[in-house]
């Protein structure tokens, strides 16, 4: 789901948080923060997400921006 929603909306970026409740909640996708946990790092050690740092603890998830 987390795929599906980056190939729709290509320059979304958000929190755990953020994911958990806006890209896959609204879908009727129920995830525990671990299990979001999981997945995104998955994803990340596949090359398919990037995570961003954020000032002090936060981060994004978003899709891999090309490298110049």
């Amino acid at each position: 789901m987390i795929l599906d929603y980056l190939a729709r909306h290509p320059l979304a970026a958000d929190s755990e948080q953020g994911i958990a409740q806006w890209w896959l909640a609204t879908a009727g996708v129920l995830v525990t923060a671990d299990e979001l946990q999981q997945a995104l790092d998955a994803l990340q050690q596949q090359g398919r997400i990037e995570r961003v740092p954020l000032p002090g603890d936060g981060a994004i998830y978003r899709a891999p921006r090309p490298r110049h």
